[in-house]
């Protein structure tokens, strides 16, 4: 109901503004004035690191976006990459091959517009060694087959955008920590090696977006529940809260995923503007955990709960850098009084980021959260399922360094997080050269660490690994 009333205030006050336009925004903010390209061409999904994009070639012919205009396909542009990474882990693995990554991912992306159309086709054709199944399973990304994007965007008017279909949807101000972003991410990926595009996992969902002088609205209905592609034992060996014991492939986590179409679905709601050089904005979601933290003794299995979230961010220039500060609050639905020790209880999440250039090709970014659980006693007596068994207020520091070095298109960057009261952490290093302007050379490690086996990072310390990887785009 909170959320269907905060939808409809938001359409009346659009709809009542005189001139429906969208505003521009200033450099530097998530949605700026590049981003609003989506007139042209929407962007789907998160931009990967310098050298790692869409690598287009130099010989072929293309239009002004860059994708090849082939003969065979008139109309459609195609571009696309070859993929191939390794990866070894760094300590001896649980239940695990001691290769984490060995595989060679082929995309192929189609793009053709029509007036006031653009339909988007993204598909990845995998050879993966360490899989121990190759069926495709479009929920899981598993298999030769992970479709990333199939959707057609509308341009119904010019204050009106409907996408339909597979996408990949983010929105929110934090790096790698997300508090109103409920779309689902894919952790397998993100801990293995895979490039930072692939932690967005795609949903198949309807996005509405309109563009007014009051506020911009956009609205997402996903008909069926997409939930992340979480760690359960398959490629990262984790904690199991039945069997009390780190475990892997041999003793897999079996989970209770919500799957009826309309009624275990989704809504989520983003109204942002621009106020002076800040963009603010306002969040509501209805629908489940994204990673089921719930238990369920009798069938010894995870849960995904009911989950309604409600959240508020600002971004904008400060201190000759780019601040930026969110705020959630997720209403655990299925126990809001927090009396059932196998409910996850419901919290508040709290975000501080600053971002700032350095020196020259130098960039350093810094970032605090917090995470206070309400009704933490109750939430205790689930010990010693509960995994990782929190305290009431989560703690945790966030920092990032990157270098290029553009005479020898390099670059170099590494993201930390140290949680001091968990006293565990994750080191995320790459170091990327473009040899050409369609080949590039990645190395790269995922080092996690905790004094605790059953902490958030401390039970996935064991899938520490370093990877190597070679790309050619076309």
């Amino acid at each position: 109901m909170a959320l269907r009333i905060f939808l409809l205030i938001c359409v009346a006050a659009m709809v009542t503004s005189q001139a429906l336009a969208e505003p521009p925004l200033p450099v530097g903010l998530g949605d700026t004035a590049e981003a609003k390209q989506v007139t042209e061409e929407p962007q789907s999904e998160p931009a990967l690191p310098e050298g790692l994009g869409d690598l287009n070639s130099s010989t072929s012919p293309t239009d002004s976006d860059g994708l090849t205009q082939p003969s065979a396909l008139p109309g459609w542009r195609l571009s696309g990459f070859i993929d191939t990474r390794i990866g070894a882990r760094t300590r001896e693995p649980i239940d695990q091959e001691s290769f984490s990554l060995a595989e060679t991912r082929l995309q192929l992306k189609a793009m053709r517009r029509w007036d006031g159309l653009t339909a988007t086709l993204t598909a990845d054709l995998v050879a993966d060694a360490v899989a121990e199944t190759h069926r495709p399973d479009l929920g899981t990304g598993e298999g030769f087959l992970d479709l990333r994007e199939a959707n057609l965007l509308w341009r119904a008017t010019s204050w009106l955008d409907i996408k339909a279909g597979r996408q990949i949807l983010t929105w929110g101000t934090g790096e790698y920590v997300f508090l109103n972003d409920l779309f689902p991410k894919d952790y397998k990926s993100f801990f293995i090696g895979r490039p930072d595009a692939y932690l967005k996992a795609p949903s198949d969902a309807v996005k509405i977006s309109l563009f007014g002088d009051i506020a911009n609205l956009d609205i997402v209905y996903t008909p069926q529940f997409d939930a992340d592609r979480f760690a359960d034992g398959t490629r990262l060996s984790i904690f199991n809260p039945f069997a009390q014991k780190i475990t892997g492939d041999n003793a897999v986590l079996e989970s209770d995923r919500p799957d009826r179409v309309f009624r275990n679905d989704e809504w989520a709601a983003r109204a942002y503007r621009v106020f002076g050089t800040y963009e603010g904005a306002l969040y509501v979601y209805d629908g489940y955990w994204k990673s089921p933290l719930g238990l369920s003794a009798t069938e010894q299995a995870l849960v995904f709960n009911r989950l309604r979230a409600y959240g508020a961010s600002v971004r904008g220039p400060l201190a000759g850098g780019i601040a930026n500060a969110e705020i959630s609050a997720y209403d655990s639905a299925d126990d809001r009084s927090g009396q059932d020790p196998l409910v996850p209880n419901s919290q508040v999440r709290f975000l501080l980021g600053y971002e700032r250039e350095l020196a020259t090709d130098l960039t350093g970014a810094v970032q605090y959260y917090l995470e206070r659980t309400s009704e933490y006693d109750a939430l205790i007596q689930a010990a010693p399922f509960r995994a990782p068994r929190p305290d009431q207020t989560r703690h945790l520091w966030t920092g990032r360094i990157r270098k290029s070095l553009p005479s020898t298109h390099v670059t170099a960057m590494m993201f930390t997080a140290y949680s001091p009261n968990d006293q565990d952490g994750y080191v995320r290093a790459n170091l990327s050269w473009n040899a050409t302007d369609n080949l590039s050379v990645e190395t790269g490690a995922n080092i996690l660490f905790g004094s605790d086996r059953v902490t958030a990072f401390g039970q996935l310390q064991d899938n520490s690994n370093l990877f190597v990887a070679v790309r050619y785009g076309f």
